[in-house]
């Protein structure tokens, strides 16, 4: 929503200098109103305007001077004029005059439709100000209720609603403002009110008929939310496959993506108890049109990276994350719904999570009493993503970006790998579709304490990856991966007393990085 500084805008050209006689304009700016009745006596041109083409009209409309709007008005001031900004006295009024001020320029003629270059009303600037006695007034005057500004397409309701200006709603709507408009990104009213977090607003719409259920609708196709990382992205330098979910468009708190539903829109801002709000009045809580479940939005919103990209969804209100998704899977929630779209969140992430479910995102940030719930309703600890990617190995690290950036630090991480073993995910030899198994995570977490409980579960201390050849020692040793220098020494260490307890080889520890070959998300991609 755009906010447009009137006044600051006519006071930021006021030192150029003009060559009209602008002795009126000086008045009223310093609202000198015995000089201005001089001045007009005396024949000063009413309608004179300074370099920018802003009147005096402007200046007496911005002090909020009925008696001086008046004065100019008698004496001829034109109430239609537009400085170079496109900017008429009516338009200031709208945002920073009173009512009787408005209701003057009205009877002058001022045009109740008047617009800003960018389409803005007066009528979308009233409602912005929450002035519901001049919305009424331009109403009657012959305003256009549903008039969209030309940027992104919003009226006037929309900007109500996203302003949580209940009784102007209201009064939009009974007037017949149209709750079903769409913006251009294919916002209604509603999803406006819902991205804000808005709940009086949010009420307001639903008992004015507003789906609980809207979805995000755009009049123009969205770019899709790929399922992997496009071709275009591959990067040919060795090793340094891009994040997977690099998309263009808006991030998906501001935008979503097509069907995004008003429910997955307040989990992922973080507005929780507008969330509970909207199950308890009918929201489905398995909407997925959008590639993912509420609940699975849920995850993502309760443990963000954290230190690159966006900055996570603060909560709003009290209401405890938590809770909300006890109600989710209270009220019908399929804990086994899996992830069908990359979600474009702004976060590095270096694993496809198509096929995740929420059980498995829980396991791979270490959201340890959301997996607990889970499994309490039924989730299933063995579905994996749809490259054979393990809960097991996503909680060990296999597909985490950095230690400190990744939602999980190595503490929580071995809770949760621990976790997920005793809830069923125990094949600690299962490997990807690129050869990488829980322990090639441990390593490259660099968590000794991962590596003995994998070690201890009878992981392979030599299985290597498909493409790099990467054993877990390799790893440790040092490799190249996800733009930098992955290194665990405790690991590394651990790993080679392990190797030698076994009888395995124990290769010498190589002081160079090995760089290896293009990651293999990378060849993935490149080869779809």
């Amino acid at each position: 929503m755009k906010h447009a500084g009137l006044l600051a805008v006519l006071v930021s050209a006021t030192g150029f200098a003009a060559t009209a006689d602008l002795r009126l304009v000086e008045a009223v700016k310093q609202s000198n109103s015995a000089a201005v009745r001089t001045l007009l006596e005396s024949g000063a041109g009413v309608n004179a305007a300074e370099v920018d083409g802003t009147t005096a009209l402007h200046y007496a409309v911005s002090h909020d001077d009925l008696k001086m709007v008046e004065t100019l008005i008698n004496a001829g001031a034109n109430v239609k004029a537009v400085n170079r900004y496109g900017i008429s006295p009516l338009s200031i009024a709208a945002n920073d005059a009173s009512a009787p001020v408005v209701e003057h320029l009205l009877k002058a003629g001022a045009d109740p439709n008047t617009a800003l270059p960018e389409g803005e009303t007066v009528l979308m600037t009233a409602t912005r100000a929450g002035k519901t006695d001049v919305i009424k007034m331009l109403y009657a005057a012959g305003a256009d209720l549903n008039r969209k500004e030309s940027w992104h397409g919003q009226t006037a309701l929309m900007w109500a609603a996203a302003e949580n200006y209940p009784v102007s709603i209201e009064m939009l709507k009974e007037l017949g403002a149209d709750v079903q408009a769409r913006s251009n990104g294919g916002f209604t009213a509603l999803l406006f009110a819902v991205r804000e977090g808005r709940m009086e607003a949010v009420q307001t719409l639903l008992k004015l008929g507003a789906n609980v259920n809207d979805t995000i609708q755009p009049k123009r196709a969205q770019p899709a939310q790929p399922a992997r990382m496009p071709a275009s992205y591959v990067d040919n330098n060795v090793n340094r496959g891009r994040m997977i979910n690099a998309v263009s468009g808006l991030p998906i708190r501001a935008a979503g993506p097509d069907g995004t539903s008003a429910l997955v829109l307040a989990i992922t801002n973080a507005h929780f108890a507008l969330a509970k709000y909207l199950i308890d009045q009918g929201a489905d809580v398995n909407a997925a049109a959008q590639g993912w479940t509420p609940l699975i939005a849920l995850e993502y919103a309760r443990r963000p990276n954290h230190g690159k990209g966006l900055p996570p969804p603060e909560a709003t209100d009290t209401y405890d994350s938590f809770e909300l998704a006890k109600v989710l899977l209270a009220h019908g929630a399929d804990p086994n719904a899996r992830q069908a779209k990359e979600i474009n969140d702004g976060q590095r992430n270096y694993q496809n999570r198509v096929g995740a479910t929420a059980f498995f995102l829980a396991a791979k940030h270490a959201d340890i009493p959301l997996m607990r719930l889970l499994a309490e309703h039924g989730a299933d600890p063995n579905i994996m993503t749809e490259d054979h990617a393990t809960a097991l190995a996503a909680a060990a690290g296999v597909g985490i970006w950095n230690v400190g950036e990744s939602a999980a630090t190595n503490e929580e991480a071995f809770e949760a790998v621990k976790l997920a073993y005793e809830l069923g995910s125990r094949d600690v030899n299962a490997a990807d579709d690129f050869g990488f198994a829980p322990l090639h995570g441990a390593a490259l977490r660099g968590s000794a304490e991962i590596v003995q409980f994998l070690a201890d579960k009878g992981a392979k201390l030599d299985a290597t990856t498909k493409d790099e050849g990467w054993t877990p020692l390799r790893i440790a040793d040092g490799v190249y991966y996800t733009g930098t220098v992955k290194r665990g020494r405790e690991a590394g260490a651990l790993l080679r007393q392990l190797l030698k307890a076994r009888g395995l080889p124990v290769p010498e520890f190589m002081e160079d990085v090995d760089y290896g070959t293009a990651h293999p998300l990378t060849r993935q991609n490149a080869a779809r």
